[in-house]
Formats: structure tokens, C-alpha cells, sequence
């Protein structure tokens, strides 16, 4: 009997001996030791203590269940060292593995008391080794229980493995709709191996979990996002300022376009929600509004079932953005009445919706539909020239659409209010409302994390209907919510309105000969692409900077084909520090989506050398400059002058220069990294590499088998990469960052 030392090599052993090829079969899955047919596998060099190991497993398989994974009917705890294999069956532990659990699965395992083991078997002889075989051959799984905490992984498994199926064939009767079919949960057939039917009542039980089980092609169309109750909270005393501020002998309607489920609603008071007029353009978002708030509220649009407008699971005049929808009879009634004071209230949708949408019918037919056009995408597209900055993706994004319409047809006199969530750019820099009629009385910054989205700021702000808004900044306390899901209070930010676009900044440089040459923000060649721009081939350009919007994540000094501006060697210098105003890394999230880039301050930057100078340092070292070197298709070499390879043009200009010990440091690690560079495998003699070029074509490693670990092949020159990385940021944090913002290059 072999003594194993290490668990990895008796489990590859283990693995070996019974044929189980864990590669192909993808065995090594979830941290687990293994999942293999209807098996979880557990390895010990020796077990101990088998509450603690089988403990472990339960957790393996909890998590698994709430990833919408099978969880396999036999439990395997083996010990190495004795050829023990201790089996359990997961039903046993049906209401174990139904509880939630948190940090890593081998840790708190103390206290667990286990039932006896189904078997044991020494494998070590002829007939046990052939009774363990047998169990690994066993395909069958314990069926689970549906809930809120395992919902959304099960629902996107089945869109997964059936891509034409919406919420409705996974999630809903559809009661209500002459629709004869039955839902995946309610009677499993994908799933009929792996879950036990659902009884419960679908929308209530899983009313904060609409947004995320909307099948991939309606949450683009929706946008749906999920308002957490302490934001909501705040947001309510908003509108309570709001009330107070209503006409004596004045009634008041609360109006929320974009209800979704009415979380925003849900703290409020009964008298508070008996002048709520509340609609969603989701058909199933709309029956979880009837059942929670239908009794509560003054009205749902539409107030019942059957005036229900139903089409590919939307409720079309229940959308917002229609002409239908502004002349509804409930809502019209209020608008009209002088002594009604209109409160909006709303977390508008986020997304652009310039793309073609495919949706399937209740027949699995697909069809393509355009979701740009709308009444108030037409009526908005008429208005743009009285915007401050703007575009066309300003009128596609739907957030932006609700904030137009709100104020342009539901706001009217004194006392109306708008108390809305979104990214502040409506105001900040766009400028799609008209500050003459509104003041800005409140607001927060909140964490968009907390919404089922990625971190960022995202704005509450209540708008009053009235004149005086001169401001040309505002203070927004930023608050996050904690573990306990509590408010915590971070810092006050400040923000200011942006005048000029960026865009202005742009040089209109032709050269000499047309080519149908580009790169996307790869810095490498692009095939396949229509060039939306002229491009030219001529040795004065050096590259080009991508303008593309405000945001920071897209500039890029590359050839590019279209969306900005051609780098020559006249104007390089005096644009670097626009590149650097794109690189502001928003550490935190209450600075993203805050600060935009912009010209309010035209060129007097221009004067600062000590930035320009530290702008093409920075612009030089850091591997967000996606400049590179490359032999184009025409067979013509392009060479990276924005680096500090030998003899560039940017090495040039920078010899001129006197430098601190700070950026004699950065130069002479670069150095080094350039002549270590050279001496790697790949290295083209015929080239000139800045530091991304260097870290990802030559700064080669391999990927370690068992550990997934990058083994660097030359670990000098990516220590050194490393390190000028770390000293770099600091130089842009420290030198170029608060002049960025002196010179409102940032604002």
C-alpha cells in the first residue's frame, strides 16, 4: 500500500487507477476535489475526522445547487492512505445542502454531527476496488428545492442549454393570458432529473429577482436593475420633502414610469401609496405590481388584466416612451388639473438601444425588431440642438429619454418635483434639461454595485419646477451600504457642470495618401472592419487618438479607424496631456461615471511645459498606450515613435528635456526593461517596443498545469515591469492628476 505525502499526487493516483480521465471529463470543477458522473469526490491523505470532511462536501454541494448545478446523489470522502471510501447519499442531507454558507468550504467545519454512513469499502481489495467502480459509474442526482437563493442560477442554466426560451417558459403560468402552456419550474422537462416541481406563488416569492431572470435578449431591451431598500429609503424622504411642499387644498399624484416590481415603493407609508400611479413594461414585473400594490396604490397602467396590450412579454401600453402612453386617460386627468401637484419618481432604465433586438414569439419564432424608435425618440431627436453636449447615443440611451420626458410633459408648475436616480451626465454635461425651469433642492450619490450592476456613482437628485437654478456645481453626500445593509456615509463630492465637449479638442490633420489601412484599440492591424473614417498612410503621422466619448476606458493612442484625431509630429506634445485626462483611473467608485473630461479651459494647459513634459513621460511608459510596432498587410513596417525605444521621436524630444530624480528613475528602469527586451526569444530587431508591446509579445510565460500559475520565462524583465508599473502610477497620481483637474481637463 503506497503512503501518499501529498494529497494532490494520491488523488492523480486515485484518478489513474480508476480510469477517470479528470481532464476530458472536466472532473476538477467548483474547488471541488471532483465531480465525476453522480459523484462528489472528497480526498484526504487521512481522514480524521469525518463530520469535519463530510461538513465540507454539504458545503461543495449548497453551492452548487445555488449555481443552478446537478447535485450528484453520492458523496465519496476517501482517505489515501487507508484506501478507505466513506459514501453518503445527499438526500440524507437534503436540508444541509439547502442552507446558505459563507467563506471557504474547509473552513468553521467544527460542530457538524453526520448520520452513519450509507457504506464503506477498502478499495485496496479485488471486490471493493469493483464495488467503488460501480458507485463512480452511478449517474444520478438529488433533486433540489427551488428558492429565491438558487433561482437565478437555475434560470440561466436553462437559457443556456434552450437559447429560444424567455422567462415565461422557465419562470410563470401566465395566468391570465390565453396561453396554453406550462412553465420549466412548475413542470420540469430540461430539468426533470435535477429539481422538484415548484408549487409557490412564482412573482411574490421572487419579486426582487425579476431583473435578473429576464432571459438574456429582454434584459438588454429592459435595462432592469434592482434599487436596494436602504437607497430607496433615502430616495423616499426625497419625495416626502417633495409633499410638504404641495398647495394647501392641492391633491398630489406620485408618478413612476418604470415601476418594475415597486421595490422604490415599497417603504412607503398607505397614504403615501394611495396617490402612487405606478407602471412596468414587463409583463411579469407588472403581475408582481398587481399582487403586492394594486390594492394599495391610486392606479396601475392598466388597472387590470384584461386591458393588458401583450407582445413578446412587454405590455405595450404600458411603455412610457409612446405616444399612447402620454395620452392616457388616468394619467392626463392629473396633468390637467391645476390643483394637482405631479411628483415623479423614478430609477429609469440604463441602456442604449441603437442595437437591432431579436426576440421569439410564444411560438419559438424568432423575429428582429428596432427598439430606437419611439414617439419620445422622435420628439427628443427635434430637441437636441438646445442640449448642451450631445449626440445621437444621447437620445438612444433610455435613461435619458425618461429624464427629457419627464420634465418636458409631466412637470408644469410650482411645486412639481422630479425625484430621479440615474448617472449625473443628464445634467452634468448634457444638458437635456433646461436649468431655467427647475432647482436643484437635494440629493446622494449612491453605489450602482448595490443595483445588480458594476460599481459606479449613481445619482438621486429631486429637481424642483421652479426658476432660480444658477448653480454651476452641486454637493452630493456619497453613501455605500455595508454588510449589515446599513447606509454608510463616505464623503461629499462635488459636482460641476461641463460646458465644452472634449471633442473640441480635435485636429483636423490629413496626410498625403489615402490607404484602407487601420487598428481597432489593440494597437494591432484590424481586418474585417468598415473604416467609418478617412485614413491616410503618411510618415508625419505617428498614430491616432480615439476619441470616441467622455468616457475614460476607450482612449487610445492607436491607429484607429474613426472617432478622433491623427497624431503628428508637429501636434504630438501638445495632446499627450488629453490622453492622460482619459487614464484618470477612478479608484473609487463614487469618482466614476463623476468626472468627465472636457475643454472648458480651451488650451491653458498649454502653458504648463512641466505637464507636457510629465504627459509624454507617463503617455511613454504605461501599457494603457496601445501604440505598437507591426508589419501591415501592405507589407510596410510601422514603427512605435511614442516609446522610449532607441532613437524615437519621443526619446528625442525627451533628451532635450531636464527631468527630477523621479522621472530619471522611470527613464532608466525603462531602459533596462528595452535592453532586457531585447535579449527575449521574440524580440524584432526591426521594431521599436513600448512597455505593452514589450509585456505582451515578448514577456512570455507558461501556465503551470496543477496550479494554474503563470511561469514567467524571463522573471527579471517582469519584476522590472512590475515595479515601473507601480512607480508610474504613483508619478501620475502625484504630478499629472491635480493639474489635469486645475486645467478642467478633468471636471
Amino acid at each position: 500500500m503506497k503512503k501518499y505525502n501529498i494529497e494532490r499526487e494520491g488523488q492523480i493516483d486515485f484518478f489513474n487507477q480508476f480510469n477517470i480521465d479528470y481532464i476530458k471529463n472536466n472532473v476538477l470543477i467548483d474547488n471541488t476535489d471532483g465531480v465525476y458522473n453522480g459523484n462528489l469526490l472528497e480526498f484526504k491523505l487521512n481522514i480524521t475526522d469525518i463530520n469535519k470532511v463530510l461538513f465540507q462536501t454539504i458545503k461543495y454541494l449548497s453551492n452548487m445547487r445555488i449555481k443552478g448545478e446537478s447535485v450528484p446523489a453520492n458523496i465519496l470522502c476517501i482517505d489515501l492512505n487507508s484506501e478507505i471510501c466513506y459514501v453518503y447519499h445527499s438526500i440524507d442531507y437534503f436540508d444541509e445542502i439547502h442552507e446558505i454558507y459563507y467563506g471557504g468550504a474547509s473552513k468553521n467545519t467544527d460542530g457538524f454531527v453526520s448520520k452513519d454512513y450509507f457504506d464503506k469499502i477498502d478499495y485496496s481489495s479485488m471486490d471493493g476496488a469493483l464495488k467503488l467502480k460501480d458507485y463512480l459509474k452511478e449517474t444520478n442526482y438529488m433533486k433540489i428545492k427551488l428558492d429565491e437563493n438558487c433561482i437565478v442560477g437555475w434560470a440561466e442554466r436553462y437559457y443556456r442549454e434552450y437559447p429560444k426560451a424567455d422567462k415565461g417558459d422557465f419562470l410563470d403560468d401566465r395566468e391570465g393570458l390565453n396561453v396554453n402552456k406550462t412553465s420549466e419550474i412548475r413542470d420540469p422537462k430540461v430539468f426533470k432529473d435535477y429539481i422538484i416541481p415548484y408549487t409557490g406563488k412564482t412573482n411574490e416569492k421572487f419579486k426582487y429577482l425579476m431583473d435578473k431572470l429576464n432571459d438574456r435578449l429582454h434584459k438588454k431591451d429592459l435595462g432592469a436593475f434592482y434599487t436596494p431598500i436602504p437607497y430607496c429609503e433615502m430616495a423616499a424622504n426625497l419625495v416626502r420633502e417633495a409633499i410638504k411642499k404641495v398647495p394647501d387644498g392641492n391633491d398630489y399624484i406620485i408618478l413612476d414610469r418604470c415601476a418594475g416590481t415597486g421595490n422604490l415603493e415599497s417603504v412607503f407609508s398607505d397614504e403615501e401609496l394611495s396617490h402612487c400611479i405606478l407602471s412596468t413594461i414587463e409583463y411579469y414585473e407588472y403581475k408582481v405590481l398587481l399582487e403586492r400594490l394594486g390594492e394599495k396604490v391610486r392606479a396601475i397602467i392598466p388597472p387590470i388584466e384584461s386591458q393588458v396590450k401583450y407582445q413578446n412579454g412587454f405590455i405595450m401600453n404600458a411603455d412610457a416612451m409612446s405616444k399612447e402612453y402620454l395620452e392616457n386617460d388616468i394619467i392626463k386627468k392629473y396633468i390637467n388639473d391645476k390643483n394637482c401637484t405631479i411628483i415623479l419618481f423614478e430609477n429609469p432604465p440604463y441602456n442604449d438601444t441603437s442595437s437591432i433586438t431579436s426576440i421569439y414569439d410564444e411560438d419559438g419564432n424568432k423575429h428582429i425588431t428596432d427598439n430606437k424608435e419611439s414617439f419620445v425618440y422622435n420628439e427628443m431627436s427635434k430637441d437636441k440642438e438646445n442640449f448642451r453636449n450631445t449626440n445621437i447615443s444621447t437620445i438612444r440611451d433610455y435613461a435619458n429619454r425618461f429624464i427629457w420626458s419627464g420634465f418636458k410633459y409631466y412637470l408644469r408648475q410650482k411645486s412639481d418635483a422630479y425625484i430621479v436616480f440615474s448617472p449625473v451626465k443628464y445634467f452634468k454635461s448634457l444638458g437635456i434639461i433646461k436649468n431655467d425651469d427647475l432647482r436643484f433642492e437635494k440629493g446622494f450619490l449612491f453605489n450602482r454595485k448595490h443595483f445588480h450592476a458594476t460599481a459606479s456613482a449613481i445619482s438621486c437628485i429631486y429637481w424642483k419646477y421652479e426658476n432660480n437654478n444658477k448653480s454651476k456645481k452641486y454637493i452630493l453626500p456619497a453613501y455605500d451600504i455595508d454588510d449589515n445593509n446599513e447606509l454608510k456615509y463616505i464623503r461629499d463630492v462635488e459636482i460641476k457642470k461641463v460646458y465644452k465637449a472634449f471633442n473640441d479638442y480635435q485636429d483636423k490633420i490629413k496626410g498625403n495618401n489615402q490607404i484602407y489601412i487601420c487598428c481597432d484599440s489593440s494597437g494591432y492591424e484590424a481586418f474585417g472592419k468598415r473604416i467609418e473614417t478617412a485614413s491616410y498612410d503618411d510618415d508625419d503621422i505617428l498614430g491616432y487618438f480615439c476619441l470616441v466619448s467622455a468616457s475614460f476606458n476607450l482612449g487610445r493612442l492607436v491607429y484607429f479607424n474613426g472617432r478622433g484625431f491623427y497624431l503628428n509630429k508637429s501636434n504630438y506634445i501638445n495632446k499627450l496631456p488629453l490622453f492622460c485626462a482619459k487614464m484618470y483611473p477612478q479608484e473609487n467608485w463614487y469618482e466614476k461615471d463623476v468626472y468627465f473630461q472636457c475643454s472648458d479651459k480651451g488650451n491653458e494647459y498649454l502653458s504648463d511645459k512641466d505637464l507636457l513634459k510629465q504627459s509624454l513621460i507617463y503617455t511613454c511608459l504605461t501599457t494603457q498606450n496601445h501604440m505598437c510596432s507591426f508589419v501591415g498587410s501592405n507589407n510596410k513596417l510601422y514603427k512605435n515613435e511614442l516609446c522610449f525605444d532607441e532613437n524615437t521621436i519621443a526619446l528625442q524630444y525627451l533628451n532635450k528635456l531636464k527631468l527630477t530624480e523621479e522621472e530619471k528613475e522611470l527613464i532608466n528602469l525603462s531602459k533596462t526593461i528595452n535592453n532586457l527586451a531585447r535579449e527575449t526569444k521574440n524580440y524584432n530587431k526591426n521594431f521599436t517596443y513600448g512597455l505593452y508591446q514589450i509585456e505582451n509579445q515578448l514577456n512570455t510565460y507558461k501556465i503551470e498545469d496543477d496550479t494554474k500559475k503563470k511561469i514567467y520565462d524571463y522573471p527579471v524583465l517582469n519584476g522590472h515591469i512590475n515595479t515601473l508599473k507601480s512607480l508610474l502610477k504613483k508619478y501620475y497620481k502625484n504630478n499629472i492628476e491635480p493639474k489635469l483637474f486645475e486645467y478642467e481637463l478633468l471636471k
